[in-house]
């Protein structure tokens, strides 16, 4: 009798659970994508995607210092659906000037002041917490778990420390994620080497990917990235995350509209899981040359703020091909709007001295960072109407540079000068420096060393953009954390690094390949603007690399450099090499410096992660094609229905014959085009291809 009591007892208890269990579901608007939010003890969310699961049901919550547990016994008192159609006006189009805001959501409202909201897009999912605590809260961790199916194969990102000259004369053996060779394409993911390939010679199988036994937390977050499966990884790495399932399915792991709050990580498993790790609080920082000093104490908690507020947006950029990843712009939808004035902010190219180490020649003066140097720059921005001139580090406290004849000199020319400082130069007296700047007529900062990426570090970031706004400057960061939608809430914010880009080509690595280009599209830039600094002038082909710090080279073809300037979004984007030898070739310089660096209109015509990617872009009554593939040789058919009806004349750099021995060769042509015709193109190992398309009447 009494084991009947028992029984009973337990039947009903576990009864009295599941009826308090409360499923809601949310549908894209096309339908393709549905979330399942499930409320018992706790918070999880799945996601499918053509009913098909890509996210197995995953945990939620926050643990407050307060005893606050919001996610935790969850006990719903309300739930609302809605939806939006509407469209963002962007006045900074890194991808497109308008931009399609459609989505569902669903906002649960929770016993203990607290919602969760979810909304699904027709490109990606993503939820939030909102609390209304009347006091501010001390947040101990926030559980975010990312439970996937068997078999996701990863892009996965690590570190390659950086040092000056290291590995110094070294050539890429590998040209890295992709491909092994120039005769074979990439066979990860799922797809087969192009035609006409050695199908022989094989990729080579996942490995396990750990990083450096560094902190995850403190470094430029300048990733590499290696194909591995999911359940191979057990390192902490920065967003973003692709994924690839074995239906095809393509994910992105992502954040947006983040403030007073760290960065998410996250932390392979062993497992078909990640789990979310942040940065905490920093205590103190060593002594020494800004973040790069690295952290010296850290608290046990990862925010102080407000108690009521809306947290980050946890997002999955979701897509049923690569290509479609290349238009993604979730990041931009789910961030705040602008919250200054932006008729004033004017995006364009910057010459730029750094790179080539201010190695002038034919020149009557001593080349360096001096005055006359900068007027030469200065000079050579004007002839070909770039609007920015660079000058980085080195000016401060230099008697051979005079800021202020330097920047009165290039408002005379019609160009603008922009500033390298230190987080830590710029932020020991921000207002001060800020003004002097505004007094001598600078019109953008570049603002370098982070590296990190920690609560106190995300409200120096929005300091510096409502501070340089407020006297109507660009920023560009640089040792920084990728994109999270402050380039959204203050359009100023006109790039990031967070990028393994051309520096490293000068610093020692081997690894910013052909294929290493033409996957940093997939991964980094879904999460927003790049700052990569493209336009090298020695083009290495495959085996001739070698790293040379005064005169460096790059890998790939000419024309792979110049399709970045279509490929790559960066409202402000570099022309990184010397203007002596872009003199030379005045054809060239004049076609690459009349690429814009905002568009009008995006259009993926294709790609595939680490292989090769193709994108038509709008500017006015303009459009643009760029073009890059990795090691391997491609011949690709492009339909030009999109440019529709209209006669346009077509002028492209394209790799020359000889590319695959000489880097730098290539050729300038013409010819017209309309929409009925299908243009047909030609990569060379490690190459690319640009075109301008200009209305013929």
């Amino acid at each position: 009798m009494k084991s009947t009591n028992i029984i009973f007892f337990c039947i009903c208890f576990f009864t009295s659970i599941i009826a308090k269990a409360q499923r809601y579901t949310l549908a894209s608007p096309d339908s393709k994508t549905k979330i399942t939010v499930d409320v018992g003890s706790n918070i999880e969310w799945s996601v499918a995607y053509n009913n098909n699961v890509v996210l197995q049901p995953s945990a939620l919550s926050l643990e407050l210092a307060s005893g606050k547990t919001p996610g935790v016994h969850a006990a719903v008192k309300k739930a609302v659906h809605s939806s939006v159609n509407e469209t963002i006006t962007s006045p900074v189009p890194v991808k497109n000037k308008i931009i399609p805001n459609l989505y569902n959501q669903l906002q649960i409202q929770f016993k203990g002041d607290y919602n969760v909201t979810f909304r699904a897009y027709n490109d990606g999912v993503a939820y939030r917490f909102e609390t209304m605590f009347k006091d501010s809260q001390t947040v101990k961790h926030e559980t975010a778990a990312f439970n996937f199916a068997a078999g996701y194969e990863t892009a996965w990102p690590y570190d390659e420390p950086f040092g000056f000259g290291r590995n110094s004369g070294q050539t890429a053996k590998e040209p890295g994620f992709g491909s092994k060779n120039p005769q074979t394409g990439r066979g990860a993911f799922g797809g087969p080497p192009p035609s006409g390939t050695d199908s022989s010679k094989k990729q080579s199988p996942p490995r396990r990917m750990t990083m450096p036994a560094s902190n995850p937390f403190n470094i430029s977050y300048e990733y590499l990235f290696r194909d591995s499966t999911l359940n191979a990884v057990t390192d902490t790495v920065g967003l973003p995350v692709y994924m690839s399932a074995g239906n095809g399915v393509k994910l992105v792991l992502l954040e947006a509209d983040l403030y007073d709050y760290p960065n998410l990580f996250v932390k392979g498993t062993g497992s078909n899981s990640l789990t979310a790790v942040f940065p905490p609080v920093v205590l103190k920082q060593q002594s020494g040359m800004g973040g790069m000093a690295g952290i010296a104490e850290t608290a046990d908690y990862i925010a102080k703020t407000k108690g009521t507020r809306t947290y980050p947006w946890r997002a999955i950029a979701i897509s049923d091909d690569d290509k479609k990843l290349l238009e993604n712009e979730l990041v931009y939808k789910l961030s705040s709007p602008p919250v200054i004035p932006t008729d004033w902010i004017r995006p364009g190219q910057v010459v730029w001295e750094w790179w080539h180490a201010s190695n002038l020649y034919n020149v009557n003066f001593e080349a360096g960072i001096n005055t006359a140097s900068y007027k030469y720059y200065i000079d050579f921005a004007s002839k070909y109407n770039v609007p920015y001139m660079l000058i980085d580090a080195g000016w401060r406290n230099n008697p051979q540079v005079n800021i202020p004849e330097i920047a009165d000199y290039a408002k005379q020319k019609n160009v603008g000068v922009m500033l390298w400082m230190s987080w830590t130069d710029l932020t020991s007296d921000m207002e001060g420096i800020l003004d002097t700047f505004k007094i001598w007529g600078i019109k953008g900062v570049k603002m370098d060393y982070m590296n990190r990426a920690d609560q106190a570090m995300v409200n120096v970031f929005e300091k510096v953009a409502a501070e340089t706004a407020k006297r109507n400057m660009l920023i560009d960061f640089h040792g920084a954390y990728k994109p999270s939608g402050l380039n959204r809430k203050y359009p100023n914010v006109v790039n990031y690094e967070g990028v393994k880009g051309l520096e490293h080509d000068k610093l020692g690595s081997v690894n910013i390949t052909p294929s290493h280009d033409v996957t940093i599209m997939f991964t980094r830039m879904v999460a927003g603007p790049m700052d990569y600094t493209p336009g090298a002038l020695n083009n290495a082909a495959f085996g001739n690399f070698r790293n040379i710090s005064s005169q460096p080279m790059s890998q790939g073809t000419r024309a792979h450099q110049a399709a970045m300037y279509v490929l790559y979004d960066a409202p402000i984007q570099m022309l990184v090499d010397n203007p002596s030898t872009y003199l030379k070739e005045d054809d060239y310089t004049k076609f690459i410096t009349s690429l814009p660096t905002v568009w009008d209109t995006t259009i993926a015509i294709d790609g595939k992660i680490g292989q090769y990617a193709i994108v038509a872009r709008r500017k006015d009554e303009n459009w643009y094609i760029g073009a890059m593939t990795d090691w391997s040789k491609r011949e690709i058919e492009i339909p030009l229905s999109f440019i529709g009806n209209k006669k346009y004349k077509l002028t492209a750099v394209a790799d020359g014959l000889n590319a695959d021995k000489y880097g730098s060769d290539y050729t300038i042509e013409t010819k017209d085009v309309s929409g009925s015709d299908l243009l047909k193109i030609n990569m060379n190992n490690g190459g690319g291809w640009v075109a301008k398309l200009v209305p013929a009447d």
